[in-house]
């Protein structure tokens, strides 16, 4: 595939899964894709790998690498997103409605 295409949600998720998401697991973490803009892959840490301190030397490192050798494309980012889940926000809400009854 080549990146000038936009790149397909479905095969980054699954190229972290099965090449990154294995070496996470080993430190008591993981990884979920947050979203993608452009060459820009946004990923936000689970577990314990969510707070390490080593948390943006692992993306630019290992997942980064990861994705530009899997996608030929030195020109991808792996960018941590650190912003609230849409499950969360969808659970507060959930309580603030439940709250106003």
């Amino acid at each position: 595939m080549s990146t000038s295409d936009v790149l397909n949600p479905e095969e980054v998720a699954l190229v972290l899964r099965e090449k990154v998401s294995p070496i996470l697991r080993g430190h008591g973490g993981d990884l979920v894709l947050s979203h993608i803009r452009g060459k820009s892959i946004y990923i936000r840490f689970t577990g314990a790998c969510r707070g390490c301190p080593a948390a943006l030397e692992t993306a630019e490192r290992t997942v980064q690498a990861v994705l530009r050798e899997h996608f030929g494309d030195e020109d991808i980012d792996a960018v941590l997103d650190n912003g609230v889940s849409e499950d969360l926000i969808n659970q507060a809400k959930q309580i603030l409605q439940k709250s106003k009854k």
